[in-house]
């Protein structure tokens, strides 16, 4: 899909997804990183039988080629601008400013390069009173608003334990990069593509933020569920073999899977029949006007947790298809890895790196299919640390004797 394309890559772990996910594309994504590795190789988890090796620096630049290139050398920079004059893409995450610094900021760059996609990945964007503050991932999702839903509601929010926010960014980036080619399908010039991580993390909010532009209250944080008009909503419930997600709550949008459940509770013994007269569809706008009970639905929920306890996810999965319940396994690492519907769509690849170690990958997201047959999967291992330059550099024209140099004068 995008096999013609070039992407020169400057990102560090705060937004090395983005290139990794136009090479899932096709496109050749080259990744920058100064002499002494990207900060990114710094990021944990790490490989057990190779503690020196990053498990995330990995899985983000699995696709890619590796170059090293020192842009605080003047000589870096000349080779950071003979590479871009075949390439369609810049990504960077670097610091607001230090691109300007560098010379190497899109307002500079536009001129010799009209038709180059610029893409930053900021922690805030590239302009407003907070553009220069450094973003850490608590940071971020604190200033996006979804740490506000994080935890329990007798106590402050709680950080989300897996960072993610930068992935979030990464992914408007690699969306917001694809929009800007279309446009230059039809302008024929580049766009600078600015993504502010704090506006991906209010994005992550999904109908919270419009629904309080359009006069809904602050939302009520309840840890593991949600609140509904006062009502406690638990989302997930345990089973014998780990948890579910189970959604059982009042009103029209989730009510009937809750009259469905009730439905269950009943022919199984663990509930009274008269609860079948109980309409969860309107339950919630009656308890408000005092038409209804508000000890009832908590009661029910106790008795569904109950009835869940000794069944296995899987036949609590049976059930909910049967009953049509809003229900879902908790799937742990292993479950995701023996998943068949994952197989089924060759989301595992096995990669052979360059050392001969063979290891097992999550694929791209999604299959590209042109009339009914799916596109290849580029198998690339990660890159070890410059381990293209001889490739890259060498197009250029740079003979070894020379690059050999510049290594040794620290320039790449």
């Amino acid at each position: 899909m995008l096999s013609p394309y070039r992407v020169i890559d400057l990102t560090d772990e705060r937004g090395v997804l983005a290139g990794q996910m136009l090479a899932d594309l096709g496109a050749d994504v080259i990744q920058v990183e100064p002499p002494t590795g990207s900060t990114g190789r710094g990021v944990a988890p790490f490989f057990a039988d190779r503690p020196d090796e990053s498990i995330y620096w990995a899985a983000y630049t699995r696709g890619k080629r590796g170059i090293t290139c020192n842009l605080e050398d003047s000589r870096g920079r000349e080779l950071l601008l003979q590479l871009l004059e075949s390439a369609d893409f810049l990504i960077e995450s670097s610091d607001v400013g230090r691109m300007t610094e560098l010379e190497l900021d899109y307002e500079t760059l536009r001129d010799r390069f009209p038709r180059l996609i610029y893409t930053s990945i900021s922690a805030f964007g590239q302009t407003g009173p907070k553009s220069q503050y450094v973003g850490s991932d608590l940071a971020i999702w604190a200033a996006g608003t979804p740490l506000l839903m994080s935890g329990d509601d007798d106590r402050a929010p709680v950080r989300i334990s897996q960072p993610q926010a930068w992935g979030h960014a990464s992914g408007d980036a690699a969306g917001g990069s694809m929009l800007a080619l279309h446009a230059r399908h039809q302008t024929g010039h580049g766009q600078h593509v600015d993504v502010s991580a704090q506006v991906s993390a209010a994005q992550a909010t999904l109908a919270q933020v419009l629904a309080y532009q359009l006069g809904a209250g602050d939302p009520e944080r309840y840890g593991g569920g949600v609140k509904i008009r006062g009502q406690a909503i638990r989302g997930t419930a345990d089973v014998a073999d780990g948890y579910i997600v189970l959604l059982m709550g009042p009103g029209p949008a989730v009510g009937h899977f809750a009259n469905h459940a009730v439905k269950w509770l009943v022919e199984i013994g663990a509930a009274e029949p008269e609860l079948l007269d109980e309409n969860f569809v309107t339950y919630a706008d009656r308890v408000a006007t005092g038409q209804a009970d508000p000890a009832l639905f908590p009661r029910i929920q106790d008795i569904m947790r109950e009835a869940v306890a000794t069944r296995t996810k899987q036949e609590m999965l049976d059930i909910s298809i049967e009953y049509d319940l809003l229900l879902a396994p908790v799937l742990d690492i292993v479950d995701l890895g023996d998943s068949p519907q994952l197989e089924h769509r060759g989301f595992w690849q096995e990669i052979e790196h360059a050392d001969g170690c063979r290891v097992v990958y999550p694929g791209p997201p999604l299959n590209i299919l042109v009339d009914g047959q799916q596109q290849g999967i580029c198998r690339r291992p990660p890159p070890e640390l410059g381990q293209h330059n001889a490739e890259v550099y060498g197009a250029l024209g740079i003979s070894a004797d020379e690059l050999g140099r510049l290594r040794s004068e620290g320039v790449i």
